[in-house]
């Protein structure tokens, strides 16, 4: 069995991002809702005190289903961000799985960063609420759009865009 490298893990991200993108919301609508996106999904999206280093978290059900729980106290944008996270951990777990294990819990902080999973949520994150075609398409409307304006359009923080374009441009 061979190890994915980070450039590995991050194309299957962004491949399924894409596929959940199709699949769960209509084309050229912008920005994502990932709590719609969620919903279509199957998955329940709750509002939740969490504890202080935890922005959000996943329980996933022997059945399949799963409860997606936000830290009320997180602005706008990073809930977005952490809900489009969290979809990225069923995702990914839920494609690993052979089907005779669903259940699984995964807690979105600051612990833990530089994991796979870890890795994989984000950049199915970036890659659900700002998909490369889109910025691309948005900064051939306007080659002059910064990134805080490109964040603004996505509903999403200007470190979360400034990481993105980076991914974008360097790989």
């Amino acid at each position: 069995m061979s190890v994915e490298t980070v450039a590995q893990i991050r194309e299957r991200a962004r491949n399924d991002a894409w596929a959940v993108l199709d699949q769960y919301w209509d084309d050229g609508v912008f920005p994502v809702d990932p709590i719609k996106v969620a919903g279509a999904m199957g998955i329940k999206v709750y509002s939740a005190s969490l504890e202080s280093d935890c922005f959000g978290m996943i329980i996933g059900a022997p059945d399949g289903s799963a409860d997606i729980y936000l830290d009320a106290d997180q602005p706008l944008n990073r809930l977005r961000f952490t809900c489009a996270h969290e979809i990225g951990h069923y995702v990914d777990n839920t494609s690993k799985i052979d089907g005779t294990e669903l259940a699984f819990v995964d807690r979105r902080s600051d612990a833990g960063r530089g994991t796979a999973p870890e890795v994989y949520a984000n950049e199915f994150a970036g890659s659900l609420l700002m998909p490369a075609d889109q910025i691309s398409r948005e900064l051939e409307r306007n080659p002059s759009m910064t990134p805080m304006e490109l964040a603004a359009k996505f509903e999403v923080s200007l470190d979360a865009m400034r990481y993105r374009l980076n991914l974008l441009k360097n790989g």
